[in-house]
């Protein structure tokens, strides 16, 4: 009799648990919107299940959030739907990362090896993968209109400081070309939380600073309407 009572003690509660439980949607860019459960009293509050996809329905994040933070594993998906990475948010450890060969989005980064012979180097690491977040950050219609009045293509870097934390500590915006060549430095207040989840580099194993850079191309000539907002990140 005992046990049958905490089995329904049990039920009971995740029922009730079950009816304050909501899914919700927000966007948190321009091209990506977040799918989450959380209270049904407090929208901000993320208790449950969580997936990101893109403009395109393609899923390129998916993991678990409790008490409001990211918990357990989580997985991060290519433009075409492959696992590139998964990250565990209770062990703070990158279980899988490859690279991700579809991406518009190339990595460079710089490592400071003064007073080192020989060093081994670990590059830095974003986690969620270079795509997502680029897109988390990515606004066309933020381009600068000395961008947009090219007609040469332009590379574009977003340039992050990462401490051997880290912690992100400085983010510019880059553009170079023939005859346009310009740097933004942006504010790093109140980007979305995902935007400042690094790895640090290392150097021989120690976490050091490094710059991670984000590098990708725009296609200027590939505008069918010059001077608005439709300026291509993809060759075609």
């Amino acid at each position: 009799m005992k046990k049958l009572f905490i089995f329904l003690a049990i039920l009971i509660s995740q029922y009730s648990e079950a009816q304050n439980i909501v899914w919700r949607k927000m966007r948190i860019a321009p091209t990506l919107v977040e799918n989450y459960e959380s209270d049904k009293q407090n929208k901000k509050i993320k208790l449950g299940e969580c997936f990101i996809v893109n403009s395109a329905n393609r899923e390129l994040a998916r993991g678990k959030y409790k008490n409001g933070l990211k918990d357990s594993i989580w997985n991060y998906f290519s433009q075409n739907g492959d696992l590139i990475q998964v990250y565990d948010f209770t062990s703070k450890k990158l279980i899988y990362n490859i690279p991700d060969v579809s991406s518009i989005v190339k990595q460079a980064s710089v490592i400071d090896t003064t007073g080192y012979i020989k060093p081994k180097l670990v590059a830095p690491v974003k986690i969620g993968g270079l795509d997502y977040g680029f897109y988390l950050l990515y606004n066309q219609r933020n381009l600068p209109e000395g961008a947009k009045d090219q007609k040469e293509d332009i590379l574009m870097e977003y340039i992050f400081d990462v401490s051997a934390t880290g912690k992100l500590e400085d983010f510019n915006i880059k553009y170079s070309s023939i005859f346009y060549n310009a740097e933004f430095k942006q504010s790093i207040r109140d980007l979305h939380v995902d935007a400042y989840e690094f790895i640090p580099a290392s150097i021989n194993g120690k976490p050091v600073k490094s710059k991670l850079v984000y590098q990708i191309m725009l296609y200027i000539k590939q505008a069918k309407d010059r001077g608005t907002y439709n300026i291509p990140t993809q060759k075609y």
